[in-house]
């Protein structure tokens, strides 16, 4: 599977950017709800001999003030593919997948879950569009 044509077409089909960083830094933006965006990142790394995928997505600052950390980890028995984290000082939506193992429909599905879910989530706390 040709990671970098696959995220180019997803991004195509969704009305959003792709952007090649580097070869293995890629940004997929998509259109969300009333005229919002989201940005999702994706490395293709090596992990324990394997190639795979990451995704993700930041939401806001950990340490936002009013964040239910509790009610954002019972929204992850809700996710199918990614999972809300706290990374790099962020909260953000991720997913990794061994490259081998992923085809193009569920790669467009992980895309749309955490560009979606990391926009509803980001609104919600700050009510902007900052990611």
């Amino acid at each position: 599977m040709d990671i970098i044509k696959s995220l180019q077409k997803i991004a195509d089909e969704l009305g959003g950017s792709f952007t090649e960083y580097s070869n293995n830094n890629l940004i997929v933006t998509v259109p969300t709800s009333d005229g919002r965006f989201q940005g999702i990142t994706t490395y293709i790394l090596e992990h324990e001999g394997k190639k795979v995928l990451e995704i993700a997505s930041r939401v806001c600052d950990a340490d936002l003030p009013g964040v239910n950390f509790r009610s954002l980890l019972e929204m992850n028995q809700d996710l199918t593919y990614s999972k809300i984290v706290i990374f790099d000082g962020y909260i953000q939506l991720a997913s990794e997948v061994i490259v081998d193992h992923i085809n193009d429909v569920i790669l467009k599905d992980i895309v749309e879950e955490i560009g979606h879910t990391a926009d509803t989530i980001e609104f919600k706390l700050t009510g902007k569009d900052v990611h």
